[in-house]
């Protein structure tokens, strides 16, 4: 659909959706929407900054009743970031609506977070752990009136330890939509799916790894500091915003204090920062006053800072490939540009290919006198080696061909017809690559659905 008039929606949040400057659906609000709206459980599979969150903000405000002062919308998020962004963006929608909206995280007074509770919100936002405690342990907070409960990074929760108390929630909003949204469909959320959506419903969005706004680059360090090639690099480039990200939290620190005293105005995000400082810098960053911010993986998948240009990974998140997809997906927003640079050594070259699968496209380059110059793929040997290696197996069935129709006596037609068994020897040789590549396929998707990697 190419308008938001299509849904049938009410002039409230139509007007809601004009407010933020929301003209067309995407891609995946046009595929989640209609399911959403029409009240259905459901399981989403996309990556953040696809536009899911108004996915499911639009269904709840079209079911939304600003007359009954009682709780009608749980949002569950694994971290305190994501549930101070999704807040910010609750609170920018529902503006002109009567509504209490109220969030509850971690590293705050419980006693204040009480006091929220003193009048009973309409949506509740929160982490799992928070809202079990506050709103459930404490009793001040009826579940039993809820419509809508939905879980978003439903698999970082599931990593997180927090399937426990989404169950314990889940069981009192008896009468809830529930809509589920998560990059991974994993084993886990499986089970939680089979135990409460009577018709297991799961959407995923087709263009989840091929966001072709975002051009993603390796850089190879070859034995170099990895500090100065990015020195290097952000003297090159004149980003937006610029999101640095580091596997360790120690390196984390590190970059930070690298930036610091090369004159660089940066912010910090990682787990380990007191809640203050990390609500005060995700604030900051939230509000544009950081041209770069560098920091751990926990924001790739918590934060939605507008106006991200250049992603930089000092290093591959091996252990979580996922986190690459989510780290490049900060930028390339909105049909906006974004340029992902990866530094690289020959150790990550396996964790390239299993991206390369992906679908993912790079383009390997470095700086030489401040000019970006474009290499050989990183992987160029070995694919010349595959090509060599099948272009000399059909080289000997050519020349087997050759050899056993070859004839002192030459018979007529004979180089036409020498000529078509050759095509057939080739004909056939193809055909061998392509369903060779197919059962190939076929395998690593087996063993993928085994492992709960797709649905």
């Amino acid at each position: 659909m190419n308008s938001f008039l299509d849904f049938k929606l009410k002039d409230k949040t139509l007007k809601a959706l004009e407010n933020i400057n929301f003209m067309a659906p995407t891609n995946i609000q046009n595929m989640v929407l209609p399911t959403a709206l029409a009240g259905k459980n459901f399981a989403c599979k996309g990556q953040t900054g696809s536009g899911k969150t108004h996915c499911f903000i639009i269904p709840i405000a079209e079911k939304i009743d600003e007359n009954q002062k009682k709780l009608q919308s749980i949002i569950l998020v694994p971290t305190r970031e994501l549930a101070m962004q999704i807040d910010k963006r609750f609170q920018e929608f529902f503006k002109d609506f009567d509504v209490k909206i109220t969030c509850l995280i971690g590293g705050i007074d419980t006693l204040k977070e009480k006091l929220k509770m003193s009048s009973t919100p309409q949506i509740l936002i929160g982490t799992p752990e928070k809202i079990t405690q506050i709103a459930i342990d404490s009793g001040l907070v009826n579940l039993s009136t809820v419509n809508s409960l939905v879980i978003d990074e439903a698999d970082m929760t599931l990593e997180m330890g927090f399937l426990n108390e989404v169950d314990r929630i889940a069981l009192l909003c008896k009468k809830a939509q529930i809509m589920i949204f998560s990059a991974t469909i994993p084993a886990g959320i499986k089970h939680f799916i089979k135990k409460y959506f009577k018709v297991p419903l799961t959407i995923s969005d087709s263009n989840d790894n091929n966001n072709e706004n975002i051009e993603h680059i390796l850089y190879p360090v070859r034995g170099r500091n990895t500090n100065e090639i990015l020195l290097e690099i952000l003297k090159e480039i004149n980003p937006y915003v610029c999101l640095i990200f580091a596997n360790r939290k120690e390196k984390v620190n590190d970059i930070y204090k690298l930036l610091l005293d090369n004159g660089y105005e940066c912010g910090i995000i990682h787990g380990d920062l007191q809640s203050r400082e990390r609500k005060a810098n995700i604030k900051r960053a939230l509000n544009g006053q950081y041209k770069y911010i560098v920091c751990s993986d926990i924001a790739a998948r918590g934060i939605d800072i507008e106006g991200v240009s250049h992603v930089i990974s000092m290093d591959l998140p091996k252990n979580n490939l996922e986190f690459y997809t989510h780290r490049a997906g900060r930028a390339g927003r909105l049909n906006m540009i974004g340029q992902c640079i990866t530094l690289f050594d020959k150790s990550d070259k396996e964790t390239l290919k299993k991206l390369e699968k992906q679908g993912i496209v790079f383009k390997v380059m470095e700086l030489k006198k401040h000019e970006w110059v474009e290499l050989k793929d990183f992987n160029a040997r070995a694919k010349r080696k595959n090509t060599s290696s099948n272009a000399s197996d059909l080289q000997k069935e050519i020349s087997k061909t050759v050899r056993m129709n070859k004839s002192n006596k030459v018979k007529p037609n004979h180089k036409k017809k020498l000529k078509e068994k050759v095509a057939k020897v080739k004909q056939k040789y193809h055909r061998a690559i392509i369903q060779n590549d197919i059962k190939k396929r076929i395998k690593e998707r087996a063993i993928k659905k085994n492992k709960g990697e797709i649905s």
